[in-house]
């Protein structure tokens, strides 16, 4: 069984508690939903605690930036169970998420509460590439949460059926019904609201469980449905009744059913039937000794010892009973099995008999027409027609989409189009040589990009028109963007709006955007660079705004970037030299750091300067470190960058502060003062950066220029961690010294690269310390692990004694090669441990201020 994690909504005030969970999942939090609970995320015990109105702004902008990317928003399967899943989390009563990992937290010996402090600092850290992700409005910085998912994409995720775009994570009693909870008093039962206030006396002498908002209720040994706002929808008068259930039917549109009905099976007389919730009405008549829901709005009845298959209106689908229940395969698709054989008998939901096929030979294609995949008795494709006659055969590929009411298929190198509801072909005259589908689908229901011996253009299937006419000047037509097609011409590009129909004016380029949110097409002319806004506008894009769309140019893919930074290169060539000086705050630093990743110092300074004149302080920080740089004997000044620094922690610098701090502490172009150094070093902390910290805590954890005080280098580290500047090597230490074993053991665990973790691990197995059980062998075997990372005099002398001769762990050709180190490295042995005294005594406490000698 999987572990799982719960979620409740409480108050953080009184503790007051939403009645039912949230939700569960296995092992941790999906994907999707981690930034809704990132905000003030904190562990107390062994439970966790969020803000819940500031984690839900955190979750809107992330799913707006999956709207944007995948082109979400005017589909109604994403925004119908989103707007459902905010309004969920919005209308919950209580300010905080409470999240429960006991379930998981139990596969590990670490103790619980310290497992909540480290998944804290986990959703901390993920949280960042989240925030990183919505303000550069781009996913990839997700690349590694999304890798460890399994999905591809994240779109793959949010179309997964079960999750239904992160509402199906949720309980659905949250979000479907009223909640109404059952009491008893004398015996019987009734309904009490949220708040205790009773909806329906006791009355009834069961109330089942709610299922879609009704519970089967019970009176005197007969049986009916109740709501749970107390509506008695259809009283206790039957023998029996089923739990609630649903049926669906007519046509599908945007992923779903265009009727759906609650309903349930009842019986009277030892006869069962159908019961509609909405109406009360019998659907079926309790007429049959059993009734089974197959799918959708089909039943298996049975009569005597067949079976019929029927739907809601209690009328026969196929005339044909059966010895064994009706199965089906697919939708529309049902059979029997034939006996003796491994074929099965084949109709479709009009009754006509299709054929006798093997298992997952037939697939669907709209109206009640099939295609019969090559198999073992026919190499090429054929398609069946809903009368059960073949329509064509020899066929070489279909191709049919969900959502689409036509498909089209080829067949000796040609390409046909077919209209099923009117059974006829379409364009026949055409002579079609390759039709294209692409991505249409998204945003378009039967159009098809259709090449044609007299040329290209775009076609209404379900309509029968040209939406574009065939023109052999139109040599290739492809989707761009959402209800937009890029048609390529000799002369240039045009865009295509499936909107309005309309044909744009010729122009060299046409590509996606790299701002979604404002833009639709970027469209190029010449020397200048135009953009489609929402509002079907289009704007000249202006210098300052090269900068920021040169940031984001990751946005853009494939030709469409290749064609950007051409443009770009052109552009800067025309502007000269000087042309970051067009540049915004934002786009001119991050165009300085672009610069000095490639190493082009000269160039970076340049840029940075400007950023010095507008009294922009990352700007002042990054060039100050240029200055500071004593080995680039070029450029360095650092006179110059220390004034930078100042002026730059003047306007409030994390990162200047910090820098300040290094050059007081080591005197370098100002005079020695820890003080000083101390105090910026602070200063840093404070506003944010947690290498300040750590620097502290290495000031008094070394003892170098300040007292050696061990509590404040523990208190300065934890602060540092917090901010996501780790230093377990030394915490390991300090608690090691401090004996606090238990606190050791999490931070060895985080210790992937075995870099410091194998002395310690050593240690603790031969001691059975921190709640490891002792295993001799480990230890062995993490000591020879802690001597290749560095000389540990203790672990030298510990291998000699489990490899010595008298030890069950004798190895002589071991014992000769650490035997020789020692005396190689000058290590002293003590011969009291290799065997010369017997009586071992417990030599650890006089090694722990002098374990890690190197």
């Amino acid at each position: 069984m999987a572990h799982r994690i719960y979620i409740y909504n409480i108050d953080s005030q009184s503790g007051e508690s939403y009645p039912y969970y949230l939700g569960e999942w296995n092992y941790e939090i999906p994907p999707l939903l981690l930034p809704l609970f990132a905000s003030e995320i904190r562990a107390k015990g062994k439970l966790l605690y969020a803000n819940r109105e500031a984690g839900i702004v955190l979750l809107r902008q992330f799913y707006t930036l999956l709207a944007d990317e995948y082109q979400l928003h005017y589909k109604k399967a994403y925004y119908e169970p989103v707007n459902q899943l905010f309004d969920l989390l919005e209308n919950l009563p209580y300010d905080t998420f409470l999240i429960d990992g006991t379930d998981v937290f139990n596969m590990n010996e670490e103790r619980k509460s310290e497992q909540a402090k480290d998944w804290v600092i986990e959703i901390q850290q993920k949280n960042k590439s989240y925030l990183k992700a919505t303000k550069s409005q781009s996913l990839k910085p997700l690349d590694s949460i999304l890798k460890a998912s399994g999905y591809q994409n994240f779109l793959e995720a949010l179309k997964t059926d079960w999750i239904n775009y992160g509402l199906g994570y949720w309980n659905e009693d949250v979000y479907k019904h009223d909640y109404a909870e059952v009491f008893t008093e004398n015996d019987v039962k009734g309904l009490k609201d949220i708040k205790g206030n009773i909806i329906t006396p006791a009355y009834y002498d069961e109330i089942s469980e709610f299922e879609d908002g009704i519970a089967v209720i019970q009176k005197n040994n007969k049986f009916g449905y109740l709501d749970t706002k107390g509506t008695e929808i259809v009283p206790p008068t039957y023998d029996d009744a089923s739990h609630v259930f649903e049926i669906y039917y007519g046509l599908v549109s945007d992923y779903d059913y265009e009727f759906k009905h609650l309903v349930g099976c009842v019986t009277s007389d030892a006869k069962v039937g159908l019961i509609n919730m909405v109406d009360h009405q019998l659907l079926i008549p309790p007429i049959y000794e059993e009734l089974t829901h197959l799918y959708g709005n089909y039943f298996n009845a049975k009569t005597g010892s067949t079976y019929t298959l029927i739907n809601h209106k209690n009328e026969n689908v196929i005339n044909q009973d059966s010895e064994s229940p009706f199965d089906f395969d697919r939708s529309e698709l049902f059979f029997i099995k034939i006996a003796g054989t491994s074929k099965r008998k084949y109709f479709n939901n009009r009754g006509v008999h299709i054929g006798d096929y093997l298992e997952d030979v037939l697939h669907v294609l709209p109206h009640n027409f099939f295609y019969v995949k090559p198999n073992k008795g026919n190499k090429k494709i054929e398609i069946i027609k809903s009368d059960g006659k073949i329509l064509d055969t020899e066929i070489d590929q279909v191709i049919t989409l969900s959502n689409y009411q036509t498909f089209v298929y080829r067949k000796a190198k040609k390409w046909f189009i077919y209209n099923p509801i009117n059974e006829n072909y379409l364009k026949e005259d055409a002579n079609i040589q390759k039709i294209e589908i692409d991505y249409l689908a998204n945003f378009f229901k039967d159009i098809y990009i259709l090449y044609t011996e007299i040329g290209n253009g775009i076609f209404d299937a379900f309509n029968n028109n040209w939406l574009l006419e065939p023109n052999a000047s139109y040599l290739k037509i492809e989707q761009l963007e959402k209800h937009f097609l890029r048609v390529h011409l000799k002369e240039g590009m045009q865009y295509w709006d499936g909107q309005t129909n309309q044909l744009s004016p010729i122009y060299e380029y046409v590509s996606e955007v790299i701002d979604h949110h404002n833009d639709e097409l970027f469209l190029y002319q010449k020397e200048e660079l135009f953009c489609l806004d929402k509002l079907m506008k289009i704007r000249k894009i202006t210098p300052d705004e090269m900068g920021k769309c040169y940031n984001q140019k990751e946005n853009l893919r494939g030709k469409d970037l290749a064609f950007f930074l051409k443009y770009y290169t052109a552009w800067k060539s025309k502007i000269g030299t000087n042309y970051f000086h067009y540049f915004d705050n934002q786009s001119l630093y991050e165009l300085g750091l672009d610069l000095l990743k490639k190493n082009k110092i000269e160039e970076a300074i340049e840029v940075l300067k400007i950023g010095v004149q507008r009294k922009h302080p990352q700007m002042m920080t990054e060039l100050a470190m240029i200055y500071t740089d004593t080995e680039d004997q070029v450029h360095a000044n650092l006179a110059l960058g220390l004034e930078l620094y100042e002026k730059a922690a003047k306007l409030g610098e994390k990162n200047a502060w910090n820098n300040l701090g290094y050059h007081y502490q080591n005197g370098l172009g100002c005079k020695k003062d820890i003080d000083k150094a101390v105090n910026a070093y602070t200063k840093a902390g404070e506003l944010g950066n947690g290498l300040g910290w750590a620097n502290l805590g290495d000031l008094y954890y070394h003892g170098q220029w300040v007292e050696k005080d061990e509590d404040k280098a523990l208190d300065y580290y934890l602060k540092a961690q917090k901010l996501y500047y780790f230093n377990s090597d030394k915490l390991a230490d300090i608690y090691f010294t401090k004996e606090d074993y238990k606190k050791v053991l999490p931070l060895l665990k985080k210790d992937y690269d075995e870099e410091f973790s194998p002395i310690y691990y050593a240690i603790m197995y031969e001691r059975g310390l921190g709640g490891l059980k002792i295993n001799l062998k480990k230890a062995i075997s993490y000591y020879e692990k802690a001597m290749q990372i560095g000389v540990y005099h203790h672990a030298v002398n510990q291998l000699l004694y489990y490899y010595r001769p008298a030890s069950e762990y004798a190895d002589e050709v071991q014992f000769a090669k650490w035997y020789a180190y020692a005396e190689e490295n000058n290590i002293e042995i003590d011969l009291k441990i290799l065997g010369l005294d017997k009586q071992r005594k417990d030599t650890l406490g006089s090694f722990f201020k002098n374990l890690f000698k190197k």
